[in-house]
């Protein structure tokens, strides 16, 4: 019995790890999904910024392309912060796989333990009941 409170404790243990890891998934994706739209968002104001078509000085005109080029910036710093999120999900995918799998590895383990236990108790009935028998 001591074996499958272990085992049970492992398991435990291993199911909480997976539901923390499966929480950091889903902050993961939320901050992937904030990534996207903050990028579509800079695109649409480049794509509005070029299409400007009026008359400006020429302060007007290098402010405005120094301000298209640090939102291009942007965007670059932007995507590769979805890359290394995108990067972060795989890796966070395959820990908990990993962790299902030990999951499963302790449920085999605790019900062939409790197998052995039932076998063993079995046997110790078996015995009393020859000693009865004999007297």
């Amino acid at each position: 019995m001591k074996k499958i409170r272990q085992l049970n404790l492992l398991q435990t243990k291993e199911k909480l790890n997976q539901r923390k890891t499966i929480s950091h998934l889903v902050d993961l994706k939320t901050e992937a999904e904030k990534c996207r739209k903050v990028s579509k968002e800079l695109e649409e104001i480049t794509k509005r910024k070029n299409n400007e078509n009026q008359e400006i000085n020429s302060y007007s005109f290098q402010a405005d392309r120094q301000l298209v080029r640090k939102l291009m910036d942007q965007r670059e710093i932007l995507s590769n912060r979805q890359q290394f999120l995108k990067q972060e999900q795989v890796t966070i995918t395959k820990e908990i796989s990993k962790s299902k799998a030990k999951t499963d590895i302790l449920e085999k383990k605790k019900f062939k333990e409790k197998v052995k236990v039932i076998n063993k108790n079995d046997l110790k009935l078996e015995d009393q009941y020859n000693q009865i028998s004999k007297r």
